[in-house]
């Protein structure tokens, strides 16, 4: 009896000197305190009057779980730019099947149908110019697009990608922007770009997007989408207007957390998450990104409070903010209405996403 003591208060030890996440999930185990929840409450929603939903899970189980300004849980969302992440987990299921070329293939090998030169017009107005601009074109590549180096000259959330929603082709309008610099040389996010890459990965998997996901990951994960809204060409939107209920987005993001596997059925691999997740490109600032350190796949990465997240953010306040050392996932929305004020609410739930990562609210 002695040295089964002995041996379990040496394990005890261990875990403690050597296993410092052990210790911080550990600290998050029990139970919110009413009084931080009901400060919670009133706070979030008097900063944030456009708020829908705040969800924590943590350890699978749900710890938290706010429903403001008229929403509930049947309530759904237009998740903005949240669908990009979703897009980067198709590319990894075609990868698992072993359908999605290498990412170093020029997207116009993909999509030949675009690659149309123009050094045989010899009197169009700067020639040498449109030339040389299809000469940067072929050698742009489907890993630059998922990590936002397309290299475009564009701007979000402008009249350009207004012009591109309203255009009778948005790929060959994103396809014919000239170049601003050399493809996988410079981060600039471009809505532009995924849907180009959507595009792609739509002919790479001889289906459309919705189609494919409804099959390799919505229906798996029991996820309804009432609605994913599609171009003038009838392409899914690969980078926006996807709408879910916050309940669906957090089966996603435990999905994410738990590596690709839920309910015990693997849905996209292990090794994908890793890959997507991680830092592809530099990114130590991000103006609604507090603590930013990182751009994946269609994935943005922070610290809140020195635990790395993966987070799949939408305009507007749709986020969904996993953090694997505390086994928590994080899923915000809010409404696009009068009182949104745009890209701002992202900054401000990050405050409280921060908030709710602290260990000291769990002491009490």
């Amino acid at each position: 009896m002695r040295s089964r003591q002995l041996l379990q208060a040496i394990t005890m030890l261990c875990l403690t000197l050597f296993c410092p996440k052990v210790k911080s999930q550990a600290a998050f185990n029990k139970e919110l305190p009413k009084e931080f929840t009901d400060q919670f409450n009133q706070e979030i929603n008097d900063s944030i009057p456009s708020l829908g939903s705040f969800i924590v899970s943590q350890n699978d189980k749900l710890i938290y779980e706010h429903y403001s300004h008229g929403a509930s849980k049947e309530t759904i969302f237009s998740i903005k730019s949240v669908t990009k992440s979703i897009v980067s987990v198709l590319a990894g299921i075609a990868q698992d099947k072993n359908i999605l070329p290498n990412l170093n293939t020029p997207v116009l090998k993909i999509l030949p149908e675009y690659n149309v030169s123009r050094s045989s017009f010899k009197k169009i107005s700067n020639i040498e110019g449109k030339v040389a601009h299809d000469s940067i074109r072929n050698t742009l590549t489907l890993r630059n697009l998922l990590t936002m180096q397309g290299g475009f000259d564009w701007i979000e959330n402008s009249k350009i990608s207004t012009a591109m929603s309203f255009s009778g082709d948005p790929v060959k309008f994103v396809l014919d922007l000239p170049f601003e610099e050399y493809p996988g040389t410079v981060f600039n996010y471009n809505s532009g770009e995924t849907h180009l890459f959507g595009a792609a990965l739509a002919k790479i998997v001889k289906t459309n997007l919705k189609q494919f996901a409804a099959e390799n990951l919505f229906k798996p994960l029991k996820i309804n989408v009432p609605r994913w809204d599609t171009d003038s060409m009838n392409r899914n939107i690969a980078g926006s207007e996807m709408f879910m209920k916050p309940e669906d987005m957090l089966k996603f993001g435990l999905m994410i957390l738990n590596n690709g596997k839920l309910g015990g059925r693997q849905i996209v691999s292990s090794k994908w998450i890793q890959e997507s997740t991680a830092e592809h490109v530099k990114l130590d600032s991000w103006d609604v990104m507090p603590g930013a350190n990182g751009y994946g796949y269609y994935w943005w990465r922070r610290k809140t409070n020195g635990h790395q997240a993966f987070v799949a953010t939408g305009y507007g306040g749709q986020l969904i903010c996993i953090i694997p050392d505390l086994k928590m996932v994080i899923v915000t929305t809010c409404f696009l209405n009068d009182k949104n004020r745009g890209r701002s609410e992202i900054k401000r739930l990050h405050y409280f996403i921060d908030k709710m990562t602290k260990e000291d609210i769990y002491k009490h």
